[in-house]
């Protein structure tokens, strides 16, 4: 499903806190690592007031020299540590250039910090990586660095797998498949669900109706209930069957972040692997609220699967 790992980085340590997640990947699943930046030429104005003498060519140029290097030195630790590497240095906007690259190849992974900071360069979940997301249709593995915290050791345990019962959403289950089987990793199924109260609170029927009764809700609640419990456990009976057996279900009544991110934090080393949909949003699981909030507050990994409404 992979054929080989894309990492962006700009010489920062913010960025390069994905390195650990993505060695672990390519030496469990076999893939090459490709390490890409982008020298971005800077503006004539702020070349000038930095230095009236030095010209953009002589400042591009040297920054992309500083970048050979740095790259260089970053995918020689790699191949230390059993893993094919290879930089690529390219001129031009950052996502635009990772965008083309990861297209050279279908079976592209981009693995890459939501957040870092090199010289006037700034990336973050909203800027780069957000861009990257919408330009391209290929899976992201993104985390949200801290600066100044420890590297990761990019140990993961566990898969949590949010569904909202949708056929995009279960776009997300080969991927999860593959990777569950070859890093030996166990599966948290999560899927959320109103409560009787969250029921009540979101319906539209008049007081007086007979629908705003509770035991109304009540009856509404034990049959989506029931409806999800089956689905999970077929869901569970399919991942069984293509070979994984370490299986946790988890049916929460809350709403789709809070659920995923509790079930992220119930322990350490958790890795989240949910499905986009479309140029500029998700399905029912919508980046800006459910992707960026589990990627901001669970401080774990997330990968995350551009569905295709088509399918």
């Amino acid at each position: 499903m992979y054929s080989r790992i894309l990492v962006p980085l700009d010489s920062s340590p913010d960025s390069e806190q994905v390195l650990p997640y993505a060695r672990r990947m390519a030496l469990a699943l076999n893939l090459p690592i490709a390490l890409i930046t982008a020298v971005e030429p800077e503006h004539p104005n702020i070349i000038r007031s930095l230095n009236p003498r030095l010209h953009q060519h002589e400042t591009t140029v040297h920054r992309r020299e500083q970048s050979v290097a740095h790259l260089e030195a970053e995918a020689e630790k790699l191949r230390a540590a059993g893993c094919q590497a290879t930089p690529l240095t390219h001129i031009g906007a950052a996502a635009e250039v990772i965008v083309e690259e990861a297209d050279k190849d279908p079976g592209t992974l981009i693995a890459m910090s939501s957040h870092g900071r090199s010289g006037l360069a700034r990336w973050w979940l909203g800027s780069v990586a957000d861009k990257v997301l919408h330009l391209s249709t290929h899976p992201m593995l993104l985390i949200k660095s801290q600066s100044g915290r420890a590297v990761p050791d990019g140990i993961v345990e566990r898969l949590v797998v949010p569904t909202d019962g949708s056929e995009l959403a279960e776009q997300a289950m080969p991927y999860a498949a593959d990777l569950a089987a070859g890093l030996g990793l166990g599966v948290d199924l999560v899927m959320a669900t109103p409560s009787q109260q969250e029921f009540a609170a979101i319906s539209m029927a008049p007081m007086e109706s007979p629908h705003a009764s509770a035991e109304y809700y009540a009856g509404l609640t034990e049959l989506v209930d029931a409806d999800a419990r089956q689905y999970l456990d077929a869901l569970r009976q399919r991942l069984q069957e293509s070979g994984l057996d370490d299986i946790e279900i988890h049916h929460i009544h809350n709403s789709a972040p809070e659920a995923i991110i509790d079930i992220a934090n119930a322990g350490p080393h958790r890795l989240v692997a949910m499905t986009t949909h479309g140029r500029s949003g998700v399905s029912r699981l919508v980046l800006g609220s459910v992707a960026e909030r589990v990627v901001r507050q669970s401080g774990d990994p997330v990968l995350l699967i551009r569905a295709n409404p088509g399918e």
